[in-house]
């Protein structure tokens, strides 16, 4: 990934952070402030307080971040501070599944994923669709939950996924369009839905529909789903028995003085901290895939 521009936000700076120590193996503090330092030649130099000033002041918060993200991962973090939290350290042989999705999450946010989300054959969007469905199931309970892949890269017409979605929920009817013009439906925004079943498997459960972003330009989608309307347009019974719920899972870190805001708009909302959180347990094909896709992007990042 590029270098950051002169306005970059701490999340995004910490994310170069931790793109320099995984390519060098470490990262300090003070080599990230060289390269912060050479973003923008117009220095403010006014006595004491110059640009090398507030850049030093800025990685001060960057790493505040990074030892942030370390606690909120769980575990699943792929780095580590040390050095009295000066220098970061990749650690490659972290291979479990929570670290397996960090890394694959971070460059997921970093790469341009309209141009460059093809790598090993394989579209890291639906990646991400696949991992937010199955975090998703782990975070409602893995033992009893399940979820649904309802985005485009699963195999099907729009009908055919409503009609297997109703099936597996036991509820909605199946696929019936409320108006009888064309279907322009696409994937309603939905990625994957998920849900805690009982036994009897009756009508009335709790049910999550999910959407998934990778990329930083996905804020302007946060209030594109809505289950209810989903549900009352493409169903037959017009309703879940019970309200769903909505998810929105993102690649990126979110700033963290922006994070009551945005959760409001998305509601459940899962960045990459909280999606590792979560991905401590992940089925292996997809670790696999995982893999493949991430180190094919990581070679063509590092050309």
């Amino acid at each position: 990934p590029n270098a950051p521009s002169p306005q970059a936000e701490i999340h995004e700076l910490a994310d170069f952070v931790e793109w320099q120590a995984w390519r060098d193996g470490s990262a300090s503090m003070r080599t990230a402030n060289s390269v912060v330092n050479r973003l923008d030649d117009n220095f403010n130099n006014q006595g004491c307080e110059d640009d090398s000033d507030q850049s030093a002041d800025q990685l001060d918060e960057v790493f505040v971040e990074l030892e942030r993200r370390s606690s909120a991962c769980n575990g699943g973090y792929p780095f580590e501070l040390k050095m009295h939290g000066t220098v970061l350290a990749h650690q490659s042989q972290m291979n479990e599944a929570a670290a397996i999705a960090y890394r694959f999450l971070l460059l997921a946010t970093r790469l341009n994923m309209k141009t460059g989300k093809i790598h090993a054959d394989m579209d890291g969007t639906e990646l991400m669709e696949e991992l937010g469905s199955s975090i998703m199931r782990n975070y409602l309970g893995a033992g009893r939950a399940e979820s649904y892949v309802f985005g485009t890269s699963a195999a099907g017409g729009f009908s055919t996924h409503v009609d297997n979605l109703c099936c597996a929920l036991g509820e909605g009817g199946g696929y019936k369009p409320a108006d009888p013009g064309r279907v322009r439906a696409m994937d309603a925004k939905i990625d994957a839905v998920s849900w805690i079943p009982f036994a009897d498997r009756n009508p009335g459960k709790l049910v999550v529909f999910t959407q998934c972003k990778t990329g930083t330009s996905w804020r302007g989608f946060l209030g594109d789903l809505q289950p209810e309307a989903f549900m009352k347009t493409w169903t037959r019974d017009r309703a879940l028995n019970l309200p769903p719920l909505r998810a929105f899972c993102i690649s990126e870190a979110l700033d963290r003085s922006r994070w009551i805001e945005t959760s409001a708009q998305g509601g459940l909302f899962l960045d990459r901290c909280r999606l590792v959180d979560y991905a401590n347990t992940l089925d292996s094909s997809l670790c696999q895939q995982l893999i493949c896709w991430t180190n094919a992007a990581f070679e063509y990042s590092t050309r």
